[in-house]
């Protein structure tokens, strides 16, 4: 095969494919990195190098407040999604349960909705006047703890990441071969035991893996915490107080690496689990078995559709509070209406539109970039394919709003000033996305075969051709649903842009947050509806055009 840096056309397109990796991903990241080392309004130089941005951990109360609180939450959510999550992971892989797809398709839904749209909705159900609140002390006489603060947050991060966990697990239980399973209880092993001696241990890096994306995404979630955390605060409503209160970009950097850090410890142990995994290899293309008995598969569905129902109720009440107009100290809105969605129009129209041409154009650099390195990657002579790799995959795992502090400290001066401009979100939006598409991409080109290529270049056609005329049809199915699914994750983002965003370029999370804020909840849940009715659709198409369920596209 011809080398990659064999045509003019491939040698150009490499290189700038190569500054924008090194102008978008590495130079923001590097400099985030040194802001921390150095004190706020000092330049960045080996003289000016210090750990007092740090040392606030140990001598501010409320730095180390926020970072326990972090942990409690993102832990105790994490924990919590587990509990939930592996029990119904079981029930639906390994019991005979009614509509499967439905409630596969069902348990989507959490993560296409942004969680800080479900959150505020957690107020109406366990604040003081809550809906769940009042039903508790109507016919119990128990009032549950307040939801704002630790509780809530951890409740609230948990439904809403829960999904991850669960769709990872089900799908290795689904897929497990029985036969190990079947030996077992033919030697006399118990149902408990057998669970506990080889289901629970082959499932265990799929639990493990589940429980650090569940971990990483509450870890670096703002959106949840800002509005149900009370005057409780972590690590990312710490760096947006930092920088948003004092402008203090060092200070932020430093709070954003802590925030790294544990990230990476959370990436290591799930390393040590995977080192201790145990695995199978067999020539059985069998299914998991699946329990009819009557019992287990009333006690299954039952359980299954008590966990839907939790994670689901939140987006059900932002649906029911949109056509809310009058709603007090009343289990349910006194009177119903359009109102909302007629007084949020031009608002919706404006920042939807915003919304789109970020997202869209975010989206067409992640499809031109990624496919381009993925390339690269897969075809090209390339030494150093690892940090090409790593390059890319660095901020997938990395909290928006560290993506947003590296982001606004790169280039809020200097010889490259993007900030108060849509290209900072849009760049911003393919730092955190392009891992996605350059995933997908990586994964189509390596199942096409090198020797049509090499056939296109023996016909005489150049690299461009080949590419234009060959490549890119191959690929494009896979490009294009990898494509609509950051289309959509990007469109209800939060994280990065409450750091970047302008007035000019307000999108809608910002719009329906600053509602919240204001306490208009019914105004901002007609916002959140058509947020999510948006995403919901996208998502859809992507499902179609991939020939994949819901569920399959977040495994």
């Amino acid at each position: 095969m011809r080398r990659l840096t064999g045509d003019p056309v491939a040698i150009l397109v490499g290189g700038m494919a190569l500054v924008v990796a090194l102008v978008f991903l590495v130079y923001p990241l590097v400099n985030g990195l040194l802001l921390a080392f150095v004190r706020n309004g000092s330049d960045i130089s080996l003289a000016n190098l210090t750990l007092v941005n740090f040392e606030r951990f140990f001598v501010s109360t409320s730095y180390r407040h926020a970072f326990m609180n972090s942990i409690v939450t993102s832990g105790g959510a994490t924990l919590l999604a587990a509990a939930l999550g592996v029990p119904m992971a079981f029930a639906v892989a390994r019991v005979e349960i009614a509509w499967r797809p439905v409630v596969l398709a069902l348990s989507v839904i959490p993560l296409i909705a942004p969680p800080f749209i479900g959150a505020y909705a957690w107020v109406r159900i366990l604040g003081n006047n809550g809906i769940v609140t009042q039903l508790l002390i109507e016919y119990l006489g128990v009032r549950p703890p307040p939801i704002y603060g630790i509780w809530g947050v951890t409740i609230a991060l948990a439904l809403s990441y829960l999904p991850y966990l669960f769709l990872m697990v089900q799908g290795t239980l689904a897929a497990s071969d029985p036969t190990i399973e079947e030996a077992a209880r033919m030697t006399g092993a118990s149902s408990p035991r057998i669970l506990r001696t080889i289901t629970l241990p082959l499932a265990a890096p799929a639990i493990a893996a589940g429980m650090l994306v569940v971990f990483i995404k509450a870890l670096g979630d703002f959106g949840v915490p800002s509005i149900l955390g009370g005057e409780m605060q972590v690590l990312p409503t710490l760096i947006y107080y930092q920088i948003h209160g004092f402008f203090n970009l060092n200070a932020g950097s430093a709070i954003a690496i802590v925030n790294v850090l544990l990230t990476i410890m959370g990436l290591g142990l799930l390393a040590l689990v995977n080192r201790r995994s145990v695995s199978t290899l067999t020539g059985s293309s069998r299914g998991s078995v699946r329990a009819r008995g009557v019992g287990s598969r009333i006690a299954a569905n039952v359980y299954i559709w008590f966990v839907l129902i939790l994670a689901l109720l939140p987006q059900a009440l932002v649906a029911l509070y949109s056509f809310s107009l009058r709603w007090g100290d009343t289990l349910l809105p006194s009177s119903y209406g359009l109102d909302n969605y007629r007084s949020m129009a031009s608002e919706a129209f404006t920042t939807m539109g915003n919304s789109i041409v970020l997202s869209g154009l975010a989206t067409l650099c992640c499809v031109i970039f990624g496919a381009i390195a993925a390339y690269a990657t897969a075809r090209g002579r390339i030494a150093a394919k690892w940090a090409i790799d790593l390059t890319i995959m660095l901020p997938f795992v990395l909290p928006g709003l560290v993506v947003g502090v590296v982001y606004l400290g790169a280039f809020n001066d200097g010889p490259l000033v993007l900030t108060g401009t849509a290209a900072i979100l849009i760049f911003a939006y393919f730092t955190r996305r392009v891992a996605f598409v350059f995933r997908s991409a990586a994964t189509a080109v390596a199942q096409i075969d090198t020797k049509i290529e090499e056939a296109s270049t023996v016909c005489g056609a150049s690299w461009g051709t080949t590419m234009r005329r060959i490549m890119v049809p191959l690929v494009a199915p896979g490009l294009l649903a990898a494509s609509i699914l950051v289309f959509a994750t990007l469109i209800g983002e939060i994280s990065a842009t409450v750091l970047l965003y302008s007035a000019n370029w307000k999108p809608i999370s910002i719009a329906i947050y600053e509602r919240v804020l204001g306490n208009e909840l019914a105004r901002a849940s007609a916002l959140g509806t058509i947020c999510n009715l948006a995403t919901l659709a996208l998502i859809l198409m992507a499902s179609r055009l991939a020939g994949r369920s819901m569920s399959d596209m977040f495994r």
